[in-house]
């Protein structure tokens, strides 16, 4: 081939090229968008049983709409005491994958512009489809493992880890009796840490959450007396520490121990008792645990319980107030206050004879009406009279301010 056949098929490959750099071809898929990261992520460990918490995400990380997720990751790596805590590049790997726990994805919005449908034609209702329980979009998830035994991997530094490790602050205690001075490490305890990643419909991960940093140091002392009390109003559930003030966790149960997903309130209580609203008729259940917190993580104790109350009414109503007699000529007539109460049934009405110590009740059923005509009242007997207030329960309350009335024949008098 001559030199100038070579030069002409060089110039019509570089004007095919040139006309192919401007010619459109199929467009692109656009790019998914990935949730946020989870939020709240908070860790508790009992023993070897460590317990997570965290927050579905409920947005995309960017503006987008509609939420495009359908699981959470969950990754952990235990590292050996003395370790620097690890990167989000060096925990979350394929190798550190421990859990996914499905999502379920967000109802699809209305479309308003939509026309109306029109009423289809009665069916057969189908069966009910069995309930969806899978965690939704803001909802907490709950998730839990018994920590692997296998031998820990050492954490590959980075320099800047390495260059912390080199600095880390040496503190010199005295030796005893000698009172000479020996140096004495800070060192991490051996720690498993976690994290979480939402995954979107794609299968692309976002951002991880915040990393929940597990050590493996001692548990606090259990809790000892869980006791369950009950008042007119309150619950009171009351335990005792080794420690005065130590902080416990109180947790509702069932009567066979299953736990609800949080504590009753979101610190520990150091005072030695928490109280509700009481619910008569209704057992309820409790166990308590000593804890230790650091940030979002924390050791807790041995479970004290459970230990179970059905608390019952026995708490009859106030006394009525502003008892009065008034003397007619066919009756003793009894007026008195309303008592305030929810339960309320009605009042009862009591006469003692002369100097008599024997209460008669004139009215065995309780009556709702603020008065009582005494019409077995005789003539030239003195009486003494007290109302009580009785609940729905049958619970009776305290006597009424005593009053004495001498029934005379006169009229009036």
């Amino acid at each position: 081939m001559s030199a100038r056949t070579c030069f002409a098929v060089a110039c019509g490959l570089i004007a095919l090229a040139a006309a192919g750099c401007g010619a459109k071809g199929p467009p692109l898929p656009p790019l998914r968008p990935v949730p946020a990261a989870p939020s709240e992520l908070a860790a508790s460990r009992i023993g070897d049983r460590v317990t997570l918490r965290m927050l579905v995400p409920n947005a995309n990380a960017d503006p987008t709409s509609p939420l495009s997720i359908s699981g959470i990751e969950i990754y952990a790596r235990t590292l050996p005491m003395g370790s620097e805590a690890p990167t989000a590049e060096q925990l979350i790997r394929k190798e550190y994958l421990v859990a996914t726990i499905p999502v379920r994805p967000p109802a699809p919005a209305a479309d308003s512009s939509a026309a109306p449908t029109p009423t289809p034609t009665p069916t057969p209702t189908p069966a009910a489809a069995a309930p969806d329980t899978r965690p939704g979009p803001g909802e907490m998830v709950v998730w839990s493992e018994t920590v692997p035994t296998t031998p820990f991997q050492p954490l590959e530094l980075t320099r800047a880890q390495k260059a912390r490790a080199d600095a880390r602050r040496t503190v010199w205690l005295p030796i005893r009796p000698t009172g000479l001075l020996a140096p004495w490490f800070r060192m991490p305890l051996p720690t498993r840490y976690y994290a979480a990643v939402g995954v979107s419909e794609q299968r692309n991960a976002g951002s991880p959450s915040t990393f929940a940093a597990v050590s493996f140091g001692p548990a606090p002392d259990a809790p000892a007396d869980l006791n369950i009390n009950s008042t007119e109003s309150q619950l009171i559930v009351s335990w005792t520490t080794t420690t005065p003030g130590a902080p416990v966790s109180v947790i509702e149960t069932t009567n066979t121990g299953v736990e609800r997903p949080a504590p009753v309130q979101p610190q520990p209580i150091t005072t030695g008792a928490w109280s509700t609203p009481v619910a008569f008729g209704v057992e309820r259940c409790f166990v308590v645990r000593g804890v230790l917190r650091r940030g979002t993580v924390s050791t807790e104790s041995a479970t004290v319980g459970p230990k179970c109350d059905t608390p019952m009414d026995k708490y009859g109503p106030p006394a009525p107030t502003g008892l009065v007699p008034v003397s007619g000529p066919d009756a003793v007539t009894l007026v008195w206050n309303a008592v305030t109460a929810p339960d309320l049934a009605g009042y009862i009405v009591l006469r003692a004879t002369g100097a008599s110590e024997t209460l008669q009740e004139l009215t065995p059923k309780p009556i709702t009406q603020l008065q009582f005509p005494d019409t077995t009242a005789q003539a030239g007997q003195r009486y003494v009279y007290y109302v009580v207030a009785v609940d729905t329960s049958g619970n009776r309350g305290p006597q009424s301010n005593r009053v004495q009335i001498d029934r005379f024949t006169s009229t009036g008098k």
